[in-house]
């Protein structure tokens, strides 16, 4: 079998130069391509003069799901397999043998997404080196370039930043594709910045008033796309823990209430009004 060519990409917005050459050194050098993906208001070309990468600024916070498309395109054009999804700010532990134990599992004929156990996100119990996942966030996730084919790319109208993750996830399963989490392979990783705020000292992500606008928008629209799809623990996770949980942070612990109150409930009404006929993909 031919050796597995993987392309990646990741997306940068107003960064820090150090950090972000750190976490992408940990896998530039074992991918056959990388994308940098920059969102960020002046760009930062010069950063990776001395690199292999493939640097492409924006200009404007065009969020993730262009980026994939994009990178998606790459891989169809340029024949690689398989497409790695990073986040800046997400840390390896060991991604040289990742790669190499998803080429393993491919040239075994088993077609999958693979993800590692992404310490700050994942909190089950592991019994073995592979276990199915349902539900996944997209740093660290390898999609193959067939499968994202099968399930027809990337739904940048309806996503193009929050819920993007989950809605993959489901037309994944709608399509009878499974998700390995490989649970040897680590990456660090935190949704937003949590801490305790509030007088009841409550842990939230603390995001701004475009960002609640973003969440609520979409996870109400994946929520009204795919709960046919979805099991109980599914509809708890994206009802309450981006619904009511987020509506009682705001209430009782973030700042800038009033303008974050009223970007959720923008974000609600645009999401229940979403024309999913017209405008989402399967």
């Amino acid at each position: 079998m031919e050796k597995m060519r993987m392309i990646g990409v990741v997306t940068l917005y107003n960064s820090h130069k150090e950090q972000v050459l750190h976490n992408i050194m940990q896998y530039a050098p074992y991918l056959d391509k990388l994308i940098v993906w920059d969102n960020s208001a002046n760009s930062h070309k010069d950063w990776f003069l001395n690199t292999s990468v493939t640097y492409h600024w924006t200009g404007e916070n065009s969020c993730i799901a262009p980026a994939i498309n994009y990178v998606f395109d790459d891989a169809k054009a340029n024949g690689f397999q398989t497409i790695l999804l990073m986040d800046e700010d997400s840390t390896w532990e060991d991604f040289p043998s990742y790669r190499n134990d998803i080429e393993r599992i491919m040239s075994e004929g088993r077609d999958m997404v693979f993800t590692p156990y992404v310490k700050g996100c994942d909190h089950f119990d592991i019994s073995k080196d592979e276990q199915e996942k349902r539900l996944f966030i997209n740093s660290g996730t390898v999609i193959p370039t067939k499968i994202l084919t099968a399930i027809g790319g990337i739904d940048e109208k309806a996503f193009p930043l929050d819920a993007l993750d989950h809605d993959i996830a489901f037309r994944l399963i709608k399509h009878g594709f499974k998700v390995c989490c490989l649970t040897k392979h680590k990456l660090n990783h935190s949704l937003g910045y949590p801490q305790q705020m509030g007088p009841f000292h409550m842990f939230t992500p603390n995001y701004n008033r475009q960002r609640t606008y973003s969440m609520t928008r979409s996870h109400i629209i994946c929520y009204r796309k795919h709960q046919a799809f979805m099991t109980g623990e599914d509809k708890d996770y994206l009802f309450n823990e981006i619904i009511r949980r987020k509506f009682f942070r705001i209430l009782f612990a973030e700042p800038d209430k009033l303008g974050r109150l009223t970007a959720f409930v923008k974000g609600i009404v645009s999401g229940l009004s979403y024309n999913l006929r017209k405008e989402s993909l399967l």
